[in-house]
């Protein structure tokens, strides 16, 4: 009963019922993660319950996908956001810097090596070294970011 009260409170607080208007692809994603985390609240409550076998299994199966949309969705937010540094005249006239947006656009975020690989499969020949000095070069225009960590990673910046 506890559960079922918090999601109807979830329910009245939630976006999900606003009416619909212009919704660009942040809110859709965060809609479908809202989604997915109320199916995930009613799979635990019905789970506990002896005969929420079936319904739980129904809940897991639409779970999974709704979960098969929201990548899309995330891969269309960064294919919007390198759409937007691909203007930048020196990246449009680089084939290497389009090259390193266009991974990252469809990868989300890479570290130097696997963006040596992608950019190679793409073009032919990489080298580390290349691929380094223009990951400089674009972190230096505010077009990419640096995520620190054990082994550093990049990602587009969001326009």
């Amino acid at each position: 009963m506890v559960l079922l009260n918090s999601l109807k409170e979830k329910r009245s607080d939630s976006s999900l019922n606003q009416e619909p208007g212009p919704s660009s692809v942040e809110e859709l994603s965060k809609k479908m993660d809202q989604i997915l985390e109320r199916l995930s609240l009613l799979e635990n409550m019905v789970a506990g319950s002896p005969e929420g076998g079936a319904i739980a299994a129904t809940l897991r199966l639409m779970r999974a996908g709704v979960g098969a949309y929201g990548e899309p969705l995330k891969i269309a937010a960064r294919l919007k956001s390198a759409e937007g540094v691909l203007k930048d005249a020196a990246v449009s006239k680089d084939d290497i810097s389009r090259c390193i947006v266009q991974s990252l656009a469809l990868r989300e975020s890479l570290n130097i090596s696997a963006l040596t690989r992608e950019v190679e499969a793409m073009r032919g020949k990489a080298s580390r070294r290349i691929i380094r000095d223009r990951l400089k070069q674009l972190e230096e225009k505010g077009l990419i970011e640096k995520i620190d960590g054990k082994v550093p990673k990049y990602k587009l910046r969001n326009t």
